[in-house]
Formats: C-alpha cells, structure tokens, sequence
C-alpha cells in the first residue's frame, strides 16, 4: 500500500487534504504535527501521526520514510514577522525536508506556496497565468515562498523528484488565518479597517476546494513538474467579506483607510511592534493583500486536472458561522 506525508496535517489545509486523501483512496497517512495536542480525532482514522519541529534539522530525520508522495502544507500562516522568521520556517524547513525525501526516495514532492507573491505582477497587459515570472516585494513571507519554489524545483529537478507546485488564493473554512484574524482585529480597540473600501476581489478559495485541486496533483501524472494557481473566482470583493464574516460576530469593519496612508501605517507599527515582539495592528502584507488586484488565470488547474469550485461562497460562509458557533 502507497504511503503519504502531510506536513501540518493539524492545520487547514492538511486536515482537509486527509479527510479527501482517506475518503477517495487507499494511501496510508503519515501526518507531521508540531506542538502538544489531542491527536485522537487523527489517530482514531488510522493516521500514523508524528510530531517534529520542522524548523529542526533532527526532528525531519526519517520523517519520510517509506512514502512515495509528500505533500507540504505546514509553514508560518502570519502577515507578520522578522525576515529570519520566515526562511527558516519556509526555505530551511523545505531544504531539509527535501533532503529527508531524497533520502528515502519519495517519488513525488508536493509543496503548498501562495497567491501572494502574484500581487506584484503587472497587469497592465492582463492577468497573469503560472508561465509569467513572480515578483519580489518587501513582504518578507512573499520572498520566502518566491526562493522556496526555486529551491523545490532546482532540487528535484537535479535528483529526479517530481514536483508540484501549488498557488492558493487566500484560503478559506474554520479555524482559517483569514477567519481568525479579522475576527480579531476587529474585536480591537483599532478595529479591523477596509482599505481602498474593499472594492479589490478578494480571490477567496475554499479549503475543502483547495484539496480536491492538491488531491488531482497527487493522482493524475499530468500535474508532474508542473504549477498551478488555485482560486474559486467567486466574484466576492473583501468589502463583501469582511462584513459577511464580522457580521456572525455582530461586528463590521471600522471604516477606510487610503492604501498610501494605510502603507505608511503599516511599515511603520510593524518595526515599533516588532520591536517589542508584539503583534502589529496593522501589517504591510495585509494591506497590500487587501487593497491589490490579485487576480490570476486560474484555466490551467480546471483545464489539465479538471479542477471545479464544487463549495460555492455561500455554502463556505455557512461552515464558517457553523464552526463560530
């Protein structure tokens, strides 16, 4: 029987790539957790969990020992945080994870990146598709995930591995940093503030969606040395969102802030509070999450894997209150 690792299998994307891995085939699970916690819910579905510290060298060792397929979901989901913070969490951690799967040689490496370096594209000249080059930014995770893409392809292109590699928009279900957050921001005294009004789409993805896509680029050959940008295309701008979403908690955003001013804003909190190891009240990356055109050809995905949004908006929005409850 094939076996698979799923890196932070405790969190969104990896809880929901199990439950579709564990109800459409017959792989065996190994899933990577990192701190203390009830495993049960895991364990009781015949997943063979292991905790380890990614960010540790050791803690991998072996971690991928008789699977033929890694997928690689677990890094530090924040829109904060030191330049050191997130290539040890993302470049280090893959470096070293990639080693382990050559050693035990895995047949196929999955690595789970972001819409976000895609901000900065230009699309003067129309949208982008996964062929126009990503750009770097000051956002320190975007140019984590922009270097670890290079490093996946590099190494399993020089060691015969295949890889795939996977863009999701901003994702989200219960328990998602893009549920969380706002949800706290806006319970704050500062509040949570539209920038722009909200009027970019905010290119939301459904996790339950995103594994079906990744469970497609683990069972179809053609996904192979390839890259693919995920997105529901529902239409749905962060204006919308976030009154959807604040309102559950009967909550609504605390008015605009322009993009130049809310950019001035942000750099400015994030060093003071960064100073201090506190979390900021506003972050660049947010901001510019928020206020750009982030918007991708997503044709690749649904053309060559046959990828659909099965979950519409509404019936994401519905799990979500459900799970605030």
């Amino acid at each position: 029987m094939k076996q698979i690792l799923i890196t932070g299998i405790t969190g969104l994307i990896g809880r929901h790539l199990m439950h579709k891995v564990l109800h459409d085939s017959d792989y065996k699970i190994i899933g990577q957790y990192f701190s203390p916690r009830n495993i049960d819910e895991y364990t009781s579905l015949g997943v063979n969990m292991k905790q380890a510290d990614i960010c540790n060298e050791s803690d991998i060792k072996d971690l991928c020992k008789d699977c033929d397929v890694v997928v690689h979901s677990a890094a530090k989901v924040m829109d904060y945080g030191t330049k050191e913070d997130f290539y040890l969490t993302h470049y280090d951690a893959t470096k070293w994870l990639l080693t382990d799967a050559l050693n035990n040689k895995v047949r196929h490496f999955i690595y789970i990146s972001s819409f976000g370096p895609a901000t900065y594209i230009d699309r003067s000249n129309g949208l982008p598709d996964e062929t126009i080059p990503l750009v770097r930014s000051e956002v320190h995770y975007d140019n984590a995930k922009i270097d670890t893409e290079d490093l996946v392809i590099s190494f399993c292109t020089q060691h015969d591995i295949k890889y795939t590699i996977i863009r999701p928009a901003a994702v989200i279900g219960p328990d998602s940093v893009w549920i969380v957050e706002p949800l706290k921001r806006a319970a704050t005294s500062f509040g949570l503030r539209l920038i722009n009004h909200g009027k970019s789409d905010a290119c939301l993805l459904d996790a339950e969606n995103l594994a079906e896509g990744i469970y497609l680029t683990i069972t179809l050959p053609i996904a192979e040395n390839q890259i693919y940008f995920f997105e529901d295309e529902y239409e749905v701008t962060w204006d919308q969102y976030f009154r959807d979403l604040l309102a559950m908690k009967g909550l609504a955003p605390k008015g605009n802030i322009p993009s130049p001013v809310a950019l001035i804003l942000a750099r400015n909190m994030e060093k003071i509070f960064l100073f201090f190891n506190m979390k900021p009240p506003i972050s660049l990356k947010s901001v510019l999450a928020t206020s750009s055109n982030r918007k991708v050809i997503v044709k690749k995905a649904r053309q060559q894997l046959g990828w659909e949004s099965k979950i519409s908006y509404q019936e994401s929005m519905r799990k979500i209150q459900e799970s605030l409850k």
